[in-house]
């Protein structure tokens, strides 16, 4: 993935939100109303639990829920226990807090840029507007090239051309 670095890896919230992942991976290690069954399956707040990560995930986990469901949930059991709550849910709602604590760590980078850096952006946004961009926008490997504006002109016509000058 593109923002798999050392940095990101040592990160410890990623890496509680990593064993609750692997504690949750597939629908027979998930279960409802119990945070851990006799089989070892595990509810979301009993994954949260066994990852040693009930101070800094239930807030993280319920904005989740949240902005998947589109429910507001009180409780992380409530949604869990929901009827309509199936394990692709459970799922959903990880990967999305996943994309939140990388969002949240990529806005505590971009704030820890220089000065020099932060100033340039500022004054090129001042004095070119929206249009301002601090980095370049480069095409990617699978976009074809710009295209010549000489490529459907047969060769004959450009030698023919060159001759009558």
């Amino acid at each position: 993935m593109p923002l798999d670095s050392i940095e990101f890896a040592q990160d410890p919230l990623l890496a509680k939100l990593g064993h609750i992942e692997r504690l949750l991976a597939t629908e027979q290690q998930w279960c409802k109303g119990r945070l851990r069954d006799g089989e070892g399956r595990h509810c979301l707040v009993g994954a949260i639990e066994a990852a040693d990560a009930w101070q800094e995930m239930p807030r993280i986990i319920l904005r989740a829920a949240r902005e998947v469901s589109g429910k507001r949930y009180w409780r992380i059991e409530a949604f869990n226990d929901h009827p309509l709550t199936t394990h692709r849910d459970v799922l959903l709602v990880l990967r999305r807090a996943r994309e939140d604590i990388l969002a949240q760590m990529a806005a505590r980078y971009q704030s820890h840029q220089p000065c020099y850096r932060k100033w340039a952006q500022s004054l090129g946004t001042a004095l070119f507007g929206s249009a301002w961009r601090s980095v370049p926008d480069l095409p990617s490997a699978r976009e074809a090239p710009p295209a010549s504006p000489l490529r459907h002109i047969p060769v004959t016509a450009i030698m023919h051309e060159r001759s009558m000058s």
